[in-house]
């Protein structure tokens, strides 16, 4: 028995060295066989094996996605062409933050507008012209933003009246009947108590479904707080009443039922402080 076990061990010794071999030389074969079939795929599909070896680089951020090229503030720059309750005009922005974009725009508009109040026609000409800096901030980096920013404006309301020959119109609690030979006439004015105002918007960077690399359709809305506007009247020419015709600017009561008249309407303003802001426009970034 002391001569078999010596006999017997280096048999044993030579089968699992025999076995190691032949495992060791089936897992270089398969290696080898992987690595021949990976050089084969990317012979004849270059690009798909470019595409697994990027993403086999792992992300520098853990837990969140890599960072991209366009990291960076002033990567890109984005075009507005506007139309609003501010007037046309344009919009420039550019991203400074991970989440915040800097903007700033013009707007400039004229246009016409025929109304009457208690019997006075009004031809109005309204002129607005604005300028404005925001700070978009992306609180889910995605497409809502709301954005503070300050309002330069420098608007202006002008709206000639008059009244027709012979036609009734009242002021305050006073019915006037307009002559025919010097009817009544004057300017009506609309004035806005401050030109810098802060204001503050939100809106979509974009409404259009889908993902749209360049082009956007932005919609917006908030309001600036401009104070209450004011309206001032003038009048002059000839009204009549049940005692006599008169000089409508000479008369101490024809001018007081103007004041009233004025009073009631600035009133009315007086509960609108601030000045709407609806803005729909279409935008390109490059």
């Amino acid at each position: 028995m002391l001569f078999l076990v010596p006999a017997a061990t280096p048999a044993l010794h030579a089968q699992e060295t025999t076995g190691t071999i032949q495992q060791y030389s089936s897992s270089s074969t398969a290696a080898a066989s992987v690595d021949l079939a990976e050089n084969r795929t990317a012979e004849l599909f270059p690009s798909v094996a470019a595409a697994d070896s990027v993403r086999s680089v792992p992300s520098a951020n853990t837990g969140g996605p890599a960072p991209t090229t366009e990291a960076g503030p002033f990567r890109s720059w984005r075009l507005d062409a506007m139309a609003n309750s501010l007037g046309a005009g344009f919009e420039v922005s550019t991203p400074i933050a991970r989440r915040f974009d800097v903007r700033g725009g013009a707007n400039m508009t004229s246009f016409g507008y025929e109304f009457d109040v208690d019997g006075l026609h009004y031809d109005s000409r309204i002129m607005l012209r604005s300028g404005n800096l925001r700070l978009d901030w992306f609180p889910r980096h995605r497409n809502f933003h709301i954005s503070p920013g300050i309002l330069y404006a420098n608007n202006h309301v002008n709206a000639p009246s008059h009244v027709p020959a012979g036609a009734q119109f009242t002021l305050g609690d006073e019915n006037f009947v307009n002559s025919v030979d010097d009817p009544v006439h004057g300017n009506a004015s609309l004035v806005f108590p401050r030109r810098v105002s802060p204001m503050l918007t939100a809106g979509f960077r974009n409404i259009l479904p889908g993902q749209h690399r360049h082009i956007a359709v932005p919609l917006e809305f908030g309001v600036a707080f401009t104070g209450s506007p004011k309206i001032d009247v003038s009048l002059s020419g000839r009204a009549c009443q049940q005692d006599g015709c008169f000089n409508f600017e000479d008369e101490e009561e024809a001018q007081q039922s103007l004041r009233d008249e004025i009073r009631d309407i600035n009133n009315t303003l007086s509960s609108v402080p601030v000045y709407p802001i609806i803005s729909l426009g279409f935008g390109y970034r490059f």
